[in-house]
């Protein structure tokens, strides 16, 4: 099981910030934020009026979404925005079929198998998040082989943000990615 610290600051993601309102307005779905800890980027993203399944293996996290903050992410009929969906992906199966996901958003969490449910499940028009963990310390273990994540995408998706940045020893192969892409072909066309 993955733990998360408590947030000491629920700032969402600087970089989630600058795209937000375009995924919230142009995306045509569900909006899935996997791996959430403990919402600060649905939260974010709720204000603005989106639906957003918050996806974790974290019960604790999950309750806190649910339980801290509420009108912070209630939209103006009342209704909550954010659900939350205890799983762990590493485990447990990917609970979307093909082409049902308007956008998802992935901070600090993308095992590489995720990478191919991501993008069979987004929609023709859907968005595709990525920050990866920074690889300080051990942590660049966990990270994708440097061009990993663009090679997988770049035929299907339109690139509107990246950047990747070799991290760990020498010899290792791995990068950090921040990634904003829209998908702008069907897998089944």
């Amino acid at each position: 099981m993955r733990h998360h610290k408590k947030p000491i600051d629920s700032t969402p993601s600087k970089l989630l910030t600058q795209f937000a309102k375009e995924i919230v307005t142009e995306s045509s779905g569900p909006i899935v934020d996997v791996g959430s800890g403990y919402g600060r980027n649905a939260i974010y993203l709720a204000s603005f009026g989106a639906k957003v399944l918050c996806i974790d293996n974290n019960i604790e996290a999950l309750n806190f979404i649910k339980n801290t903050n509420i009108d912070l992410y209630r939209a103006k009929n009342g209704v909550n925005n954010i659900e939350t969906i205890e799983l762990d992906l590493i485990i447990e199966k990917w609970p979307f079929k093909a082409e049902s996901l308007g956008a998802i958003i992935s901070v600090h969490f993308l095992p590489e198998k995720l990478l191919d449910y991501f993008i069979r499940s987004l929609k023709k028009g859907g968005y595709l998040f990525i920050e990866t963990i920074g690889g300080q310390g051990g942590n660049y273990l966990q990270l994708p082989p440097k061009g990993f994540i663009i090679n997988k995408i770049s035929d299907l998706f339109e690139i509107k943000y990246f950047k990747e940045r070799k991290v760990g020893p020498i010899q290792s192969e791995v990068a950090s990615v921040k990634l904003f892409a829209k998908k702008n072909k069907s897998l089944y066309q």
